[in-house]
């Protein structure tokens, strides 16, 4: 039976996290558009995904990510993920532990879903 469109999100989900935690840049480069729209938690906007700090883990490195919730909304070709996540690791070499609320968008363009958008807000 073929997966639904929500069940494609959340295993693209899985992936972008595993790779975020692995620092997976390859994988990354696959499922984030390459003109990704990025707001972090200091309010700051990164457009481009060679402009993301993930692409440095002297800047960013996350050690240990756990969904603590996560809903996924479909619009035709859009959907929308908010989930409330638990994150530790170092940004520039200082230790963080936290909370975030984080809204990405995903797309579905030739015939896959891509990351297109992301906004973080810290709990």
């Amino acid at each position: 039976m073929p997966k639904t469109h929500q069940e494609i999100i959340y295993q693209a989900e899985s992936e972008l996290l595993n790779a975020l935690t692995n620092n997976d840049r390859g994988l990354l480069r696959q499922i984030i558009h390459k003109d990704i729209v990025y707001t972090n938690e200091n309010g700051e906007t990164f457009i481009g995904i060679d402009n993301l700090q993930i692409n440095d883990p002297k800047i960013l490195k996350i050690e240990k990510l756990d969904v603590l919730e996560r809903e996924i909304s479909l619009f035709n070709n859009i959907a929308i993920v908010n989930t409330l996540e638990s994150r530790q690791g170092k940004y520039l070499s200082l230790h963080f532990k936290a909370n975030y609320r984080l809204t990405r968008t995903w797309k579905f363009c030739k015939n896959k879903w891509i990351l297109i958008a992301t906004s973080t807000v810290i709990i």
